[in-house]
């Protein structure tokens, strides 16, 4: 069902980000993806373990569909609400929801599970159908004239953006290989708990530390919007990359906390970094493809990075670690040499 759910999300990103770009009313489309969601998020929970498994499948996939459209192309909307000065503080906010999400909803989902298989479920549309009661306050404003030129030459413009421009292909590589780094902690946290402290419940702990330390720098840099957004995604993802072999190392708990703290830390600004490079390196009328394409690919590259974690799991705790860190290097050694030209090293403290 979750790969069915990530199969959906691939499909529908570009697609899906097309066609807000070029409504005339944004709102409207936000509402109808939204409101299909919701009906594939509750269709799910109502045959979840009473329909034939293919009728599951279908309704997974029509749930899916929305998912970049909430994660990505709402964020894209902020350059129309919002001045330039006042952009990067509101893109360390929207990275902030993502941070008190991770931290609010797998808790609560679990809990859930105690009610019945399907109310986890039955939370998510709850949350969708919220959000589709909130549309309606967010001053998103009209286009006057529809986009006369060609679907294909807008995805081609989104295309073009996401892969020859250097500074865009190099926060891309970096978010998507970056985020899926992020699996293989979420896979060991449980194992990690009983094989080193013989607790499972140390689990939650060890999670709530992940998503305490995201929720820490996301306020922080809501405060104090980050300077120099293209560093920032580099040096976040290095930070990751040295947390999470921490955490593959700690001896004591004490240390595995700290370790996990930190990990969840370098994710914020490395997201709100990632916003502002998008917006100021993509074209105005294809932000919503470009947004929900790069969102597609950090979902489908966590799916896969997840099912080898699983799959390495097998031979060890040692080999899971090492494949998250090998991610997270591969995404550095091929962002950077994708990238730009970097600064001088001096540069990365002072100066522009």
């Amino acid at each position: 069902m979750v790969a069915t759910l990530t199969a959906a999300a691939a499909i529908g990103g570009p697609v899906m980000g097309i066609r807000i770009d070029r409504s005339t009313a944004p709102k409207g489309a936000f509402l109808a993806t939204m409101v299909i969601m919701a009906a594939g998020l509750i269709g799910l929970a109502i045959a979840l373990g009473r329909a034939p498994l293919a009728w599951v499948f279908a309704l997974a996939l029509v749930a899916g569909l929305g998912t970049p459209v909430v994660t990505g192309a709402l964020s894209a909307q902020l350059p129309s609400l919002l001045s330039a000065t006042r952009l990067p503080r509101a893109y360390s906010a929207d990275a902030a929801t993502y941070s008190v999400a991770s931290l609010v909803a797998p808790p609560a989902a679990a809990a859930l599970v105690v009610v019945s298989a399907q109310a986890p479920l039955w939370l998510t549309a709850a949350l969708v159908v919220g959000a589709i009661a909130a549309l309606p306050f967010v001053p998103l404003p009209q286009r006057r004239t529809p986009r006369k030129a060609s679907v294909r030459a807008d995805i081609r413009t989104g295309m073009d953006a996401l892969l020859r421009r250097p500074a865009l292909r190099r926060s891309t590589i970096l978010t998507s290989l970056g985020f899926a780094a992020q699996a293989p902690f979420i896979v060991l946290a449980p194992v990690l708990a009983i094989e080193r402290f013989d607790d499972l419940e140390l689990t939650a702990l060890i999670l709530g530390a992940f998503a305490i330390g995201g929720g820490a720098t996301a306020v922080w840099f809501t405060l104090r919007p980050i300077a120099r957004p293209d560093r920032a995604i580099i040096v976040s993802v290095a930070v990751s990359a040295v947390a999470l072999l921490a955490v593959g190392l700690a001896p004591t708990l004490p240390a595995l906390l700290a370790a996990a703290f930190i990990f969840g830390a370098a994710e914020p600004p490395a997201l709100a970094a990632m916003f502002r490079v998008r917006v100021r390196e993509t074209p105005a009328h294809v932000h919503s493809q470009v947004f929900t394409t790069a969102a597609t690919l950090r979902i489908t590259g966590f799916a896969i990075v997840t099912a080898l974690s699983g799959w390495l799991l097998g031979w060890g705790v040692a080999w899971v670690v090492g494949f998250g860190v090998l991610v997270h290097i591969v995404a550095l050694i091929v962002g950077v040499a994708t990238g730009p030209t970097l600064p001088p090293r001096h540069h990365w403290w002072s100066g522009r």
